[in-house]
């Protein structure tokens, strides 16, 4: 019996240090100032019913590249408003180069995207962007594009499509030799769904509309017989 309390005791132990140690995922966080997006996690950020993770940042001919997601974000109306910011090695840069920044958008219950606006404020770079409606396989959208937006220097280029949750997007910024930026602002459309029975809901109804007509049916009948009689 002491043997097998001691057991026991032992597997608590392990227990309750593996709930110490891995602890409970980090909740996200607001995405305003939310700095730099890599570090975000898994989690990632929220902002106007929106969840935004899954961050990545590549870069090709620069040394390093940053980007931070600062204070000026905000939600007006219907449209998650994200400013970004942009630190990148050498600045300008030397060489013709790429930065790409990925992410994953997913609405919160009867929230979906149906739009981007994306404004890029630099004055010699080109940004383009991808929606798609499912994870990148590299570059590729193999579902087939939600959306495609081209930005030169200092533009704005907007696009919609069919509400849906969730919405991968891909941006790829093309510097010239001596290419530089420090911002740019997306902007997310949200819409309303339009909420969808469930099975259970859809049975009942049924059910309802077939009693409908069983009654009605039977008030039919009862008034023949009485005019037969």
């Amino acid at each position: 019996m002491t043997g097998k309390l001691a057991t026991l005791g032992v597997v608590l132990l392990m227990a309750i240090t593996t709930v110490c140690l891995v602890g409970t995922p980090a909740a996200a966080v607001s995405c305003v100032g939310a700095g730099d997006v890599t570090a975000l996690g898994a989690a990632g950020c929220t902002e106007g019913g929106l969840t935004f993770s899954n961050f990545t940042v590549s870069a090709t001919g620069v040394n390093s590249a940053n980007i931070f997601l600062s204070s000026l974000s905000t939600t007006i109306g219907q449209d998650v408003n994200l400013n970004f910011q942009i630190v990148h090695n050498p600045s300008p840069t030397t060489t013709t180069s790429e930065i790409v920044l990925g992410y994953q958008v997913q609405g919160s219950s009867g929230l979906a995207l149906n739009g981007i606006d994306l404004f890029n404020a630099s004055g010699n770079v080109t940004v383009t962007e991808v929606a798609c409606g499912s994870a990148f396989s590299g570059s590729t959208c193999s579902s087939g594009a939600l959306a495609t937006l081209v930005a030169g220097p200092n533009s704005t280029q907007a696009a919609s499509f069919s509400a849906t949750s969730p919405v991968f997007l891909r941006k790829e910024f093309d510097f010239p030799t001596g290419g530089f930026i420090s911002e740019f602002t997306e902007s997310h459309d949200t819409t309303g769904l339009t909420p969808v029975p469930e099975p259970a809901t859809l049975l009942l109804l049924g059910s309802t509309l077939a009693g409908l007509g069983i009654a009605s049916r039977k008030r039919g009948r009862r008034n023949a017989d009485a005019e037969t009689a």
